[in-house]
């Protein structure tokens, strides 16, 4: 008898022992986050890897009060500013999600986790982009266009500053099990893609548009997690084009995807009935060689506006002197904007700042991922 009674305790703590281990294991943080630049123009860099569920746990955890802050401002100003209700969200996402890769799915519910929010706090944040039109430029430049002929790419984002979305700017790296390593620029909490780059030297960049609008329907995969689809997954040109053609289509969206190898870009016109693609010869605003542009809508005036300012940087484009003379002085840009070098693998963003002033008038963060897309140490 004595024995079994000196038998039972060390049971109990050998099995409590061992369940604090597997809950210590599950918990575990695979990621690593820091900061890019200074000031104002200091942008979170954090790094994450693993499965999806333990990519959003991490990407919860290191962000937490950012990821909280971002949440409160994107879902109080743009119900507000769209006149859409929480249960508007909510209906909408519900359409939406049978369309959603289940791998995104389980990288939200990790976020939620380690973020401590609900998980439809989540999901609200993630069906606002489908119901809201962005004002956007793109343009990807190549060969005799650019002075050195690097593969450069823009993605100016305009959008509503006075949401102060920009408050909490993040780049993602993320370096799943499979496929390349992969850089999302963005925002602290939001996992969909508005403009990203792989390490297979793929860009891409999105402007809205409403040319198929009597056909748009929430009924297909949100443009974030089409771009995500994109840039996680191609490992060429012609792939991205394909993913995009065979997603199930929400609304109307210009994309660009850029491909540094080749080096060569491609703009789609894409809507529930729509599939169109333009290179740097059937581009409509005019050729002016190696480069392909879309601003503010296929059918906008802007076109115009963009082709004169790089038609005067042809054959001498940097992303300095873009810096400077497209986006600078045509002022587009408000929320954030991004110039990828995807020869080297580089990208410089800029984001509006705390006073709403527009992203192009701000400093500009050069990261490198090209030298940052193997995994930190643990």
């Amino acid at each position: 008898m004595r024995t079994r009674r000196l038998y039972r305790p060390w049971l109990v703590l050998c099995l409590t022992l061992l369940i604090v281990g597997v809950a210590a294991s599950a918990a575990e943080v695979k990621g690593v986050v820091s900061t890019l630049g200074e000031g104002k123009d200091a942008v979170k860099l954090l790094h994450v890897w693993g499965s999806p569920r333990e990519m959003g746990y991490a990407h919860g955890t290191l962000l937490k009060a950012e990821i909280a802050d971002f949440y409160g401002k994107i879902i109080g100003a743009m119900t507000l500013g769209m006149g859409v209700s929480l249960e508007g969200l909510d209906q909408a996402w519900a359409q939406m999600e049978p369309f959603v890769p289940k791998e995104y799915v389980e990288e939200m519910a990790g976020l939620a986790e380690g973020a401590g929010v609900d998980l439809q706090t989540v999901k609200r944040a993630h069906a606002i982009p489908d119901l809201s039109e962005m004002d956007c430029t793109f343009f990807g430049a190549w060969g005799d266009f650019t002075k050195d002929g690097h593969f450069i790419q823009l993605r100016a984002l305009d959008y509503a500053t006075e949401a102060h979305i920009q408050d909490n700017p993040a780049i993602v790296v993320y370096h799943p099990k499979k496929g390349p390593a992969y850089v999302n620029v963005g925002w602290c909490g939001f996992i969909g893609m508005i403009t990203g780059m792989n390490a297979r030297h793929i860009c891409m960049s999105e402007i809205g548009d409403d040319f198929d609008k009597d056909k748009h329907t929430l009924q297909g995969e949100p443009m974030p997690f089409v771009m995500r689809d994109v840039v996680s997954k191609a490992r060429t040109l012609d792939e991205g084009i394909a993913i995009v053609e065979k997603a199930h289509r929400t609304s109307s969206f210009l994309y660009l995807i850029g491909d540094a190898k080749i080096p060569a870009a491609k703009a789609l016109k894409t809507g529930p009935a729509t599939f169109e693609v333009y290179d740097q010869n059937s581009i409509p605003y005019g050729a002016l060689g190696n480069v392909v542009w879309m601003s503010m809508g296929a059918d906008s005036n802007w076109n115009q506006k963009i082709r004169t300012a790089l038609e005067g940087l042809k054959g001498s484009l940097t992303v300095e002197s873009a810096m400077q003379d497209v986006t600078g002085k045509c002022e587009t840009g408000d929320l954030h904007t991004v110039y990828f070098d995807g020869t080297d693998l580089k990208l410089w963003v800029a984001n509006a700042d705390l006073d709403a002033s527009p992203a192009y008038n701000q400093g500009f963060v050069e990261f490198d991922f090209g030298k940052a897309r193997e995994r930190p140490e643990d």
